[in-house]
């Protein structure tokens, strides 16, 4: 059976999307699917009963013949996202009629973010990916269409973004940080996805991608963490060659005592820019 093209599995997943329990608002059922469809990515590496909970009082809203459409659209889009990394779920957004104009909710095409990821990403970082691995923080992640340009870019570049990139995605909107979250976790990428306010660091719910865990990088980030500090704290200066061990010690002392006190959402928040 031939393959369907990008524009079939768009129009398949509209029309199973439209039957969908049609006397609610189509936001409302937007919601619920992406809502749903995150729960289940998370609790497949870690049950919490409290997501549990949402994802039973969802389903359980709908009838029974509405309640079987949600998987097959689960199914499309995958199929959508099969091609390359991009932003799906917001072109959705848009092409649904739901963006939300009251938040000026509006998510960027798929070939602008590939041409910002091209133009801003420096040669020298896909060289250090390359070596071991960079890290991506972006601060105001919407649907995640930045975060997948890079990946494809990647991708483009012969580099593994599960092996070579970890990621922090934060959004203040717990709807489209979802959708960055459902979309990351099908391209393999170890991410944290951060439901919260960038400027004041407030941080509701964080959604961990199955393949940071599975991946091993909370000990990789934390190995690059301690690399660094060591780094900053012992590397001599060509003053420090006739110092004493008694000196480096004294001032070593000094820079701890001068040096503030870090919160555990600091530790976790490392050094995450390029």
């Amino acid at each position: 059976m031939e393959a369907k093209t990008h524009e079939a599995l768009f129009q398949d997943f509209s029309q199973q999307f439209d039957s969908i329990d049609r006397h609610r608002h189509r936001y409302e059922v937007f919601r619920d699917f992406v809502t749903m469809s995150a729960i289940s990515l998370q609790n497949s590496i870690a049950k919490d009963e409290t997501l549990e909970t949402e994802y039973l009082d969802i389903i359980n809203s709908y009838q029974s013949e509405d309640q079987k459409r949600f998987p097959h659209l689960f199914a499309l889009l995958v199929g959508l996202l099969e091609a390359k990394p991009r932003d799906v779920l917001g072109q959705l957004y848009m092409n649904l009629g739901i963006s939300n104009k009251n938040t000026a909710q509006y998510f960027s095409p798929p070939s602008v973010s590939e041409l910002m990821a091209k133009l801003t990403v420096e040669e020298r970082l896909w060289e250090q990916a390359k070596d071991d691995f960079i890290t991506m923080s972006e601060p105001a992640c919407g649907a995640g269409g930045m975060t997948l340009a890079l990946v494809n870019e990647m991708i483009i570049r012969g580099i593994n973004p599960a092996k070579h990139l970890w990621m922090q995605c934060i959004d203040i909107d717990r709807l489209a940080a979802l959708m960055c979250y459902i979309q990351l976790t099908l391209w393999n990428v170890p991410a944290h996805v951060i439901v919260g306010n960038t400027l004041t660091l407030e941080h509701k719910e964080v959604w961990v991608t199955p393949q940071h865990a599975l991946g091993g990088w909370r000990h990789r980030l934390a190995t690059r963490e301690a690399q660094t500090l060591l780094t900053q704290t012992i590397e001599p200066t060509p003053d420090d060659t006739t110092t004493s061990t008694e000196t480096k010690a004294e001032d070593e002392v000094q820079e701890d005592a001068q040096e503030p006190q870090r919160t555990a959402d600091q530790i976790v928040q490392f050094d995450l820019q390029f």
